[in-house]
């Protein structure tokens, strides 16, 4: 007789109270990088703070796409 593998019970409201809050440090952590791309090479118009921001928020959604996903799947 098999037995089946307990998965972890993930509290759903935890992860999704949480997931603003990662979208927020990831998308600021790459504005950061962005702006002391900026001041390092002295590019006029915050062409890497922009850049690199988007692709912060690029980056955060996919994170977020992968999380639900996840949470799905183990249902």
């Amino acid at each position: 007789m098999e037995e089946k593998k307990q998965k972890p019970n993930i509290n759903k409201w935890l992860v999704f109270t949480s997931m603003p809050f990662q979208m927020g440090v990831t998308i600021y952590v790459f504005f950061l990088l962005g702006d002391w791309l900026d001041g390092r090479y002295g590019v006029e118009g915050g062409w890497w703070t922009k850049g690199i921001t988007m692709l912060g928020v690029v980056v955060s959604l996919y994170q977020f796409i992968r999380q639900v996903n996840y949470i799905n799947k183990n249902e």
